[in-house]
């Protein structure tokens, strides 16, 4: 269920408080503060007491089986929470699905809205801690970088990951928590024959102009991280390694700062920015002139018509690109610092993050494109698809806390050439 009106109504709701001027702030009774007597001593709880704010609820919770939390999650909602999660990523609401057959007596109480991602931190920063009801307790995000700038360093929503799964999950992908990988990976149409790419320095050459189609990065914040990331120093080697293999010598500056910022420049300018979703990139490149190469999430070749879907070919799946074959982002779990049920929404994070969740009916596994960071998770056999380190060998894969230290550096000269 997509509750985009309830999300309308919070934001009326903020606009009304604001006007108000009422900070909902109560004025002491007398006798409270310095007037208290201190002559008894407060109690001192135990040490092994509940823990009162989320955060430590959510330490608590990261040591516990699934069973304890599912316990701790029917206090809560029998307490009357409901666990309200948006999401920008649609196949939540089928997780959000299995997870309550998973916990029957959660039935009814998980809560899902897609959010698109241009609105997710400017909707979570004005309503956690509104008091707003029926805001969300958890999100399922991408832009790692946003994320840490607008919630976790504002502790308006905490990273939390389990114990149990610290030996199948690499430790980066931990804090903040990642749930699902997505990638986006260069895609032809064939009905010409082969365009025989190994190399993405082919993509600068003139011949390319206007076929390759990418959407707009100004407008897509995965894309433009993306481009960040290749001005990354790991990646400006393999950049300059291709770039000999290709024109048979060394990478000199001719007024780049490096390969990455050269190649970057060369690319947009090939750039067709006709079709403004990955979606319309996918059926456009599948339905159109043979030889036009899309960049675009892998996942939404289930949008192609079917008559049309063998048109499409994964260039990594016919030849092994020299520099990179795509880009992967992260979606990560985040709990808002105001939910009340913070155990319910630590035992969906461990769902996704385990095979039952991620690879459940109807699932993220059951699609090409996405992939747990729990390595143990195989992708069907069925699909022409391989899992995540397969794909961590050939691309781009986003590092949250680089774009955070270089976006203001590498932004403006990405912008610039957009278009142009």
């Amino acid at each position: 269920m997509k509750r985009f009106m309830a999300l309308f109504l919070v934001l009326v709701m903020l606009s009304l408080t604001a006007c108000s001027g009422d900070s909902g702030q109560q004025t002491p009774p007398a006798g409270t503060g310095s007037d208290t007597d201190t002559t008894d001593t407060p109690d001192t709880p135990p040490a092994d007491a509940e823990p009162e704010d989320v955060q430590g609820k959510l330490a608590l919770a990261a040591t516990l089986s699934n069973e304890e939390l599912y316990e701790r999650a029917k206090e809560e909602i029998a307490s009357g929470a409901a666990l309200n999660f948006y999401s920008t990523t649609s196949f939540a609401e089928k997780a959000a699905d299995n997870f309550m057959a998973a916990y029957p007596e959660l039935a009814g109480k998980v809560v899902y809205a897609e959010i698109d991602d241009g609105e997710t931190y400017t909707i979570l920063s004005n309503t956690i801690g509104s008091g707003v009801s029926d805001s969300a307790d958890m999100a399922l995000v991408q832009n790692g970088a946003d994320l840490k700038t607008y919630l976790l360093d504002e502790s308006l929503s905490y990273s939390y990951f389990p114990d149990a799964y610290k030996d199948v999950v690499a430790e980066e992908y931990r804090d903040p928590g990642v749930v699902v990988f997505i990638n986006s990976l260069f895609i032809y149409n064939n009905t010409s024959g082969s365009i025989n790419l190994t190399n993405v320095w082919q993509l600068t050459e003139a011949e390319w102009k206007d076929k390759v189609f990418f959407k707009d990065p100004t407008n897509e914040t995965v894309n433009i991280n993306f481009l960040i990331m290749l001005t990354s120093p790991q990646w400006v080697e393999r950049m300059a390694a291709a770039y000999e293999s290709y024109y048979g010598k060394a990478w000199e500056s001719a007024g780049y700062e490096n390969a990455s910022y050269e190649w970057i420049a060369r690319f947009l300018e090939n750039v067709n920015y006709t079709f403004t979703s990955a979606s319309k990139i996918a059926t456009g490149v599948a339905s159109g002139a043979g030889g036009n190469l899309g960049l675009f999430v892998f996942s939404k070749l289930r949008k192609v018509d079917e008559a049309d879907r063998g048109n499409l070919t994964v260039v990594e799946f016919e030849n092994k690109m020299e520099g990179f074959s795509g880009f992967m982002y992260s979606i990560y779990a985040t709990v808002c610092s105001d939910t009340d049920c913070p155990y319910t929404c630590a035992l969906f994070i461990n769902y996704l993050l385990d095979e039952s969740g991620f690879a459940g009916e109807k699932s993220w596994n059951s699609s090409q494109g996405y992939y747990s960071p729990n390595t143990s998770i195989e992708k069907p056999s069925d699909l022409e698809d391989e899992a995540y380190p397969y794909w961590s060998e050939c691309l781009v894969v986003e590092d949250l806390d680089y774009i955070y230290d270089n976006y203001a550096n590498v932004y403006e000269f990405i912008a610039t050439r957009v278009g142009n």
